[in-house]
């Protein structure tokens, strides 16, 4: 169990879709309990595995205030939604840039374990709100594609200026640990 750099956008893994496990191994259970460290080590609530450079359909996320309940998700998806939620969502590979974003309020979600058991889950309100961010870094979107125009006008100045950065798509995590 490690702690993981976090990519950071415009990485390339950020907007490339990710695959489904197939194989519930020793590997995937290191990818979950990495994902696991690294979330733990950073002020957010989710985390994916693109976000750390693994192209395959694997999310962790907690809520808590105290981090006893972790959720583990392996090949996620939403099988059903209802509601609407407007929340100011962030993300770890968007530093510094959050935005009101609207998704479902209440939603159901098929996924498995890290042993391959099949389960379904409904969340609501932050909880779904959460996995539909972290669902959506695994189809290769950000928050910010879910924007207006409008909206996402006073954000292009940031976006550019962390495009253009010498170590640009490189996690403040792995800056610090080559200095």
């Amino acid at each position: 169990m490690a702690e993981q750099p976090i990519l950071e956008y415009p990485h390339s893994a950020l907007r490339t879709v990710c695959q489904p496990v197939h194989a519930f191994d020793e590997s995937l259970s290191t990818l979950l309990n990495d994902l696991a460290d690294t979330v733990y080590a950073t002020p957010g609530i989710g985390l994916c595995a693109p976000q750390v450079g693994e192209l395959k359909r694997v999310l962790v996320m907690d809520l808590s205030d105290d981090g006893s309940a972790l959720q583990e998700y392996v090949n996620p998806q939403i099988i059903s939604r209802s509601g609407l939620a407007i929340a100011t969502e962030a993300c770890l590979s968007l530093p510094g840039i959050s935005a009101k974003v609207i998704r479902s309020g209440t939603i159901v979600v098929r996924a498995c374990d890290r042993h391959g058991t099949p389960f379904e889950r409904t969340l609501e309100n932050m909880h779904a709100v959460c996995l539909q961010h972290e669902l959506d870094h695994l189809d290769g979107k950000l928050f910010i594609d879910r924007l207006s125009a409008i909206r996402r006008l006073p954000l292009q100045r940031r976006l550019r200026a962390m495009a253009s950065a010498p170590s640009a798509g490189i996690s403040a995590t792995r800056k610090l640990a080559e200095s």
